[in-house]
């Protein structure tokens, strides 16, 4: 077993309950969302985005804390020592859960042991996206070129979705390609915008706009149906290519020994504010599905997450100590 499942962390704090008297004052006091990137990035933007509606729910403020470096180990660290009280969550994409685990060989802490899901927020589809000017058109026009040429492709950096989700693309079409890997989602699509490179694997959160303006072009979306923002581009299904549905995603982790009732109104207030039809067209505006649930619903998700992506990054050999 290369981690302890995260249902079995979870079911090992069910027996936690609230104290009556925690039970009448909870909350009582501002809630604190720690974020492992800076302000402005994806994982920020929504975070920021339920933010005020968490707080209204819950009848406190809740404080946006970044502390941005170290692929989210800061955070999550700060976050696993915190007290187990509710009023310190991690809001985070899957590289703190899911990949670092295998992509460090020593954390200070463990994503599996350290942190119980609250709920996942929003999922966002990854699109294999190229320069205008490039030859393909489609995926399979694509896997014909790479035939032919040795190609390459800016990705957000070694170990991030996008990375993976190029080389799982690759293994599933069967086709080559380099990757360049660039610090961030951002400085790689400038280059692809400029031409320097001529693919990239992005989140639709940072590829939508600049495919809105004709920018750039989409030869496949990695989703089991077509997204509705772009409901002209087909998955890499429709063209042949199974087994690579991928998506980057944000949810809300708590520390260990939260009890199950505060991690149970807190996915509750989650689930609410997404719902809320401001919220929901702020994501889906930018081709985000808001996808909040119930802990135990997003631990079997971190599950999967794990049991896929942490074999593909043990066979690619990736390290990042």
């Amino acid at each position: 077993m290369i981690r302890r499942s995260f249902c079995f962390a979870l079911s090992s704090y069910a027996a936690s309950a609230m104290s009556p008297v925690l039970a009448q004052t909870w909350p009582s006091k501002p809630f604190s969302v720690v974020v492992g990137y800076a302000p402005g990035g994806g994982v920020d933007f929504v975070v920021r985005a339920i933010s005020q509606g968490l707080g209204a729910q819950l009848g406190q403020p809740v404080i946006v804390d970044n502390r941005a470096g170290a692929s989210g180990i800061i955070a999550a660290t700060a976050v696993s020592k915190s007290v187990g009280d509710g009023y310190t969550l991690f809001g985070t994409d899957g590289g703190a859960v899911v990949l670092n685990k295998v992509l460090f060989d020593k954390l200070p802490y463990d994503p599996d042991k350290d942190l119980l899901p609250v709920s996942l927020v929003i999922r966002a589809p990854l699109i294999l996206v190229a320069h205008p000017t490039f030859f393909a058109s489609d995926l399979k026009s694509l896997v014909k070129i790479a035939g032919t040429q040795r190609l390459s492709y800016a990705s957000a950096g070694k170990g991030t979705f996008h990375h993976l989700g190029m080389e799982l693309l690759k293994r599933r079409a069967g086709f080559e390609a380099d990757d360049i890997p660039y610090k961030g989602a951002g400085p790689a699509v400038q280059d692809v915008l400029a031409g320097q490179v001529p693919l990239m694997m992005v989140d639709s959160i940072v590829g939508l706009p600049h495919l809105r303006a004709g920018k750039l072009k989409a030869l496949a979306v990695l989703t089991p149906s077509r997204v509705p923002a772009l409901p002209d581009v087909l998955t890499a299904a429709e063209q042949g290519v199974q087994g690579a549905d991928v998506y980057a995603w944000v949810g809300i982790v708590a520390p260990k020994g939260t009890p199950e009732v505060v991690l149970a109104r807190l996915s509750a207030a989650i689930q609410a504010v997404v719902q809320t039809p401001e919220v929901s067209r702020r994501f889906t505006e930018l081709g985000m599905e808001p996808y909040a649930n119930t802990p135990s619903d997003f631990g079997r998700f971190i599950d999967i997450e794990n049991k896929r992506w942490r074999p593909l990054v043990q066979q690619l050999g990736l390290k990042l100590d």
